[in-house]
């Protein structure tokens, strides 16, 4: 039997009001959306599979403020796999408390009930590249990194670092971190940086990159060009191990030149 003109608004309606209750903060209300035993996949943010309505409702807890503050969902396209069950596509847009905003796909099993129509699966990919097309490399990574430092811009710096990467500092000194992990963490860091040293990046210069045998990790062998507001023009010297996944920096190891670093911020090694 196909779908009824009813099932096709009851199943709209399901996948419109999961934005509404996100953002309210009605995460108890999560039953009225997914079966109990729901499959929500978040592998594509490199934080696996969560099972049941407890373990969504704690993920989104312990994400806190870092959670959109508006979920917006949009081109819903039905699909009937049976009297019971259809797959349901469509398009997130999650907007951020600092403007920010990134595009999602939503692909969804839904399942009929006695209660009514739920999500029974789902699964949440990020979009990164435009036009289906290709999504940027290690060298097109690198670049944006750069241009995010040279214009100290923080938004771009959240596009460039997925959710799950690491900083590392293999040469580091006491008191300073020897490895960051997650975006939030890198991003406050460094811009704390920015803020604190008064270093003003104004372009690199490549000595040279190393393919690896990994794609998607390259070696940089670079130095960076700048003012200082204490020492006045400067270059650090840097190499840097870079590693990307789906457009994104997924691990840098930063071997900063220490010497150099602090010279230009006129402090003793």
């Amino acid at each position: 039997m196909a779908l009824t003109e009813q099932d096709r608004i009851d199943i709209t309606d399901l996948i419109n009001l999961h934005g509404h209750l996100t953002d309210a903060g009605r995460l108890d209300q999560a039953s009225e959306l997914l079966t109990p035993d729901v499959t929500y996949d978040l592998d594509d943010f490199g934080l696996g599979s969560l099972h049941g309505t407890a373990a969504i409702r704690e993920a989104a807890l312990a994400l806190g403020n870092a959670n959109p503050v508006g979920h917006h969902v949009t081109n819903i396209v039905i699909t009937q796999i049976d009297d019971r069950s259809a797959r349901v596509q469509s398009k997130g847009i999650g907007i951020k408390a600092d403007g920010t905003a990134g595009s999602v796909v939503y692909d969804d099993i839904v399942t009929r009930r006695p209660d009514g129509w739920k999500i029974s699966y789902r699964r949440v990919t990020a979009r990164r590249a435009a036009l289906g097309g290709r999504l940027a490399g290690p060298r097109e990574v690198l670049e944006r990194y750069r241009q995010a430092a040279i214009g100290q811009s923080a938004d771009e710096l959240r596009r460039v670092y997925a959710l799950d990467a690491s900083h590392e500092f293999p040469f580091t000194l006491p008191g300073l971190p020897s490895r960051l992990a997650g975006r939030d963490e890198i991003v406050n860091w460094i811009t704390a940086g920015w803020k604190d040293h008064r270093l003003k990046y104004e372009r690199y210069r490549t000595l040279a990159i190393h393919d690896t045998g990994d794609p998607e990790t390259i070696i940089v062998e670079q130095e960076a060009l700048g003012t200082s507001v204490t020492t006045g023009d400067f270059v650090l010297p840097n190499l840097v191990v870079l590693t990307v996944r789906d457009g994104q920096i997924t691990r840098l190891r930063d071997y900063v030149n220490i010497p150099a670093a602090t010279a230009a911020m006129g402090r003793d090694v």
